[in-house]
């Protein structure tokens, strides 16, 4: 059951997304709804998007930044997965330094928006988004 859990991401042999308890904000606990299979956030309810299995999550960093998991909940084969700034309160004509989180590297600087690599069914990628000056 995730009712009120919070989502942390370890890459200690790979990267494993677990629940925990909350003990922070209450914007970062999520509650499972049974009647669509979705994970909502507790705080607006909302996934910033869920398209043919395909999902973007976020929340605000405390340096300005985002941090955005990109979710394929399907059961076949492999999609790309866009973020675009506007899902997470950024400027649609301002850049943005992008980095994947569990492979710790840079992956760019990107207007608008962002479209991952192919991610395999049941995978995640986890992002920080950063608004450029």
């Amino acid at each position: 059951q995730l009712n009120t859990l919070c989502l942390s991401l370890f890459n200690h042999v790979g990267p494993h997304l677990i629940a925990d308890r909350c003990d922070i904000q209450v914007d970062q606990a999520w509650i499972f709804h049974l009647s669509d299979g979705t994970v909502r956030n507790k705080y607006d309810g909302k996934c910033l998007t869920a398209e043919a299995e395909l999902e973007v999550w976020a929340g605000p960093l405390v340096d300005g930044s985002q941090a955005v998991l990109l979710l394929n909940r399907g059961n076949i084969g492999s999609e790309p997965i866009t973020v675009k700034w506007s899902y997470i309160n950024f400027p649609a004509n301002k850049s943005a330094l992008v980095r994947d989180l569990v492979n710790r590297k840079d992956l760019g600087t990107f207007t608008g928006s962002y479209t991952s690599p192919n991610i395999t069914r049941h995978e995640i990628m986890m992002l920080k988004v950063t608004p450029t000056a």
